[in-house]
């Protein structure tokens, strides 16, 4: 009976994991000055040299140039600007006027880049695939993250902050080999589970159970008849779900 557990655990559970951790990330965000009673704020980022999108994913993306600048600030904003249907003419309206409302600064040529480079027509909600530990989902967070932290410095808003904090925080895990992670550091496999479990979940004892039983499995200690049984009923609380 042991063994049929462990080795449930070698395969169901894990695979679960594998396309639990294989999510649709949806970021819509809407502009605004934010909300100056907004407890607990961090401050802005300071460091606008590292503003910028290196790690781009081919040719084909825009890169936000002088002439387009330049361009902009000549522009002037029709009395018709929320009536026009040309959807390019109106990005570009809205760049201008996020230009100038606060210069040509790093962030914001952050904010025009990143939109210039949104798919055309723009789905919503916009989803993109990510898989753990594929570099192109990497580069992608790693995107997002470049530009939310210039969102926060031009409207900080909690809610934007928590949305780059959450960012931040794929990143970190799909940037790790849970595979090689399993077999060289088990507690650290599990504790990265459990955080992300609890961040989908919320705080619930099947959460740490799941993954107290699941870790001592891995260590191959042995299990008590109850503690398989328990085992088994959070992994299906859990893993049912999805």
């Amino acid at each position: 009976m042991g063994y049929n557990i462990i080795h449930a655990w070698q395969y169901t559970p894990m695979k679960s994991i594998l396309i639990f951790l294989t999510c649709f990330l949806s970021l819509s965000f809407f502009y605004s000055c934010g909300d100056t009673e907004d407890a607990n704020l961090p401050d802005p980022i300071t460091k606008t040299e590292e503003y910028t999108f290196t790690d781009t994913p081919d040719e084909t993306w825009i890169r936000v140039s002088d002439d387009y600048i330049a361009e902009l600030m000549e522009l002037e904003l029709p009395p018709n600007f929320e009536s026009i249907e040309d959807r390019e003419l109106r990005k570009k309206y809205h760049h201008m006027l996020i230009l100038k409302q606060f210069g040509d600064i790093p962030q914001v040529r952050t904010v025009i880049e990143y939109e210039l480079n949104l798919p055309n027509p723009h789905p919503n909600p916009y989803t993109v695939r990510l898989i753990p530990g594929d570099k192109e989902s990497i580069a992608h967070l790693e995107r997002e993250i470049i530009y939310l932290e210039a969102m926060v410095f031009l409207w900080p808003s909690e809610g934007t902050q928590k949305a780059l904090e959450h960012t931040k925080k794929l990143k970190q895990r799909f940037s790790v080999d849970m595979d090689k992670l399993m077999k060289e550091d088990p507690e650290l496999f599990v504790q990265i589970q459990r955080d992300h479990l609890i961040e989908s979940f919320g705080d619930i004892p099947e959460v740490h159970t799941y993954t107290k039983i699941l870790l001592k499995l891995m260590l191959e200690e042995p299990i008590t008849d109850e503690e398989r049984g328990a085992y088994l009923k959070a992994m299906n609380h859990l893993f049912t779900q999805q």
